[in-house]
C-alpha cells in the first residue's frame, strides 16, 4: 500500500510512518514548502498525481486544509483517516466516552478538532476519524508525556500527579498500531484509540518514572477530578501497563 502522511514534523506522525515502514507500505510525506497547505490546486495536483491507497491526516493545520483533501481523497476514492483528541470532550464531561457521546469542547483546541470532524465527514462520507489521548514516548522530546513530566520536574522539582484524574493516553507506537488497523479495517465514523485500561495519573507517572531510572519525585495530590477516558472495543490498543505493571 502507498500512503500519504501529513505531520511528519510533529509527535505522532513519524511513529506512524516508522510502523507504515515495517509493515512494508510506501510513506509519502507531505511537505508544506513544496505542495502549501492554502491552495486548493495545488493540493489537488499533488493528490492525485501521488494516487495513493490511504491517506493519514495527521498534521495540525486549518479545517480548511482538512476538508479539501478529504474532498480530494473522496473524489478519487482514496481511504481517508483524520486524526483527532480526547480534546473535543470538556473538561466538565466525564468518561469513559464512547463514540455516541456528544462533545462539548471548551477550548479553542477542541474546537477547532470538532469542526475538523464535521468538515472532513461532510467532504468524505466514507472517512474515518481517529480520536487519540495524550501520547506517550521513551524518552524527553516532542510534544508527548514523558516530555512534558520531565520539564515539569526540571522547572519545579517534583511532580504533583492527581489520584482523581484518569487521562485519555497510549504509548506512540501503539497508536500507530492502532491507526494503520484502523485503516485496513476501515469504515465510515468516528473511533476512540486509548491505552489506559482505567489508571489515574499519578499511577502511570510512577510506573513511567520507573521506565526513566526513578529521575523524578513523584507526589500524589488530589486536583484535578476528571475523568477522560475514552473506549471502543472496535480498536485494539496495547494497554500502557504492558510496559510497566501498576
Amino acid at each position: 500500500m502507498k500512503a500519504l502522511v501529513t505531520g511528519m514534523n510533529g509527535t505522532v506522525a513519524p511513529a506512524l510512518a516508522h510502523s507504515l515502514s515495517q509493515a512494508r507500505h510506501v510513506v509519502i510525506p507531505w511537505d508544506r514548502a513544496v505542495v502549501p497547505i492554502d491552495n486548493p490546486q495545488a493540493i489537488r495536483d499533488f493528490i492525485r498525481g501521488e494516487q495513493p491507497d490511504w491517506f493519514f491526516h495527521v498534521a495540525t493545520g486549518s479545517a480548511q486544509w482538512a476538508e479539501w483533501v478529504a474532498q480530494v481523497c473522496a473524489e478519487q476514492g482514496i481511504k481517508f483517516l483524520f486524526t483527532s483528541s480526547v480534546s473535543v470532550f470538556s473538561g466538565s464531561q466525564r468518561g469513559p466516552f464512547t463514540v455516541d457521546h456528544r462533545p462539548e469542547p471548551d477550548d479553542d483546541y477542541g474546537r477547532y478538532k470538532l469542526e475538523c470532524e464535521q468538515r472532513v465527514r461532510a467532504a468524505h462520507p466514507e472517512a474515518g476519524v481517529a480520536r487519540l489521548g495524550w501520547q506517550i514516548g521513551t524518552a524527553p522530546g516532542g510534544n508527548q508525556m514523558v516530555d512534558y513530566l520531565d520539564r515539569t520536574f526540571s522547572a519545579q522539582g517534583r511532580i504533583d500527579a492527581s489520584l482523581h484524574w484518569h487521562p485519555a493516553c497510549s504509548f506512540l507506537s501503539d497508536t500507530a498500531d492502532s491507526l494503520t488497523h484502523i485503516m485496513h479495517t476501515l469504515s465510515a465514523g468516528l473511533y476512540h484509540v486509548d491505552g489506559n485500561p482505567g489508571h489515574n495519573f499519578y499511577e502511570i507517572v510512577v510506573g513511567l518514572n520507573r521506565l526513566q531510572g526513578e529521575r523524578w519525585m513523584v507526589h500524589p495530590s488530589a486536583t484535578p477530578v476528571q475523568n477522560n477516558l475514552m473506549v471502543d472495543p472496535r480498536v485494539p490498543v496495547s494497554p500502557i501497563t504492558r510496559r510497566f505493571p501498576i
